[in-house]
């Protein structure tokens, strides 16, 4: 997806802290929705496990990251 062309209609947010284990379900469920036309906030609110790492291996345009 080109960013320059991106212009979401809508923000879905997710805030996550050491949520590894069930973190690559939650981002593929939000991914693969029909609806295409968002950006996906992630929150990481300072954890310790691998959770950042998970986040990063995502190369979708759509994810934009916040972490703390």
């Amino acid at each position: 997806m080109n960013k320059e062309l991106f212009n979401p209609n809508i923000s879905v947010v997710m805030s996550v802290f050491n949520g590894a284990s069930y973190l690559h379900e939650s981002i593929e469920s939000i991914l693969n929705q029909s609806y295409k036309n968002f950006e996906f906030i992630i929150i990481n609110d300072g954890s310790t496990d691998e959770t950042l790492e998970i986040i990063k291996s995502y190369k979708d345009s759509r994810i934009v990251l916040i972490s703390r």
